[in-house]
């Protein structure tokens, strides 16, 4: 994956959370680190994908991060806990905007 930021636009997504399921792993041969670079700092942290590791960071724009590349099938869960006061208001604007476009749509 290329450099990104989980929530870029404030859809509701606060924690990043990344479960590895990789046993016998070695980032030296399979690659597949993740590299995090946090926003403001001078330094990147670099997380091997290992077995049972979990792995939580916030979402938006204070860690942007990427995967290196990976050479072999590399195996993880991910899961976002969300805000409900910020998912709600994502979802409003996304229904407004939908609604918008099809307005548009129509009367074209």
């Amino acid at each position: 994956y290329v450099r990104h930021v989980d929530n870029p636009t404030g859809d509701g997504r606060c924690v990043t959370c990344i479960y590895y399921l990789n046993k016998n792993w070695d980032a030296k041969v399979d690659g597949g680190i993740l590299r995090i670079a946090p926003e403001g700092k001078s330094y990147v942290v670099d997380v091997e994908p290992i077995f049972d590791r979990l792995l939580l960071f916030w979402s938006d724009r204070r860690n942007p991060h990427e995967v290196q590349p990976t050479y072999s099938v590399r195996y993880a869960i991910t899961v976002w806990y969300f805000d409900a006061e910020e998912r709600a208001e994502a979802r409003t604007r996304y229904r407004n905007r939908a609604a918008s476009e099809q307005a548009t749509t129509f009367s074209s």
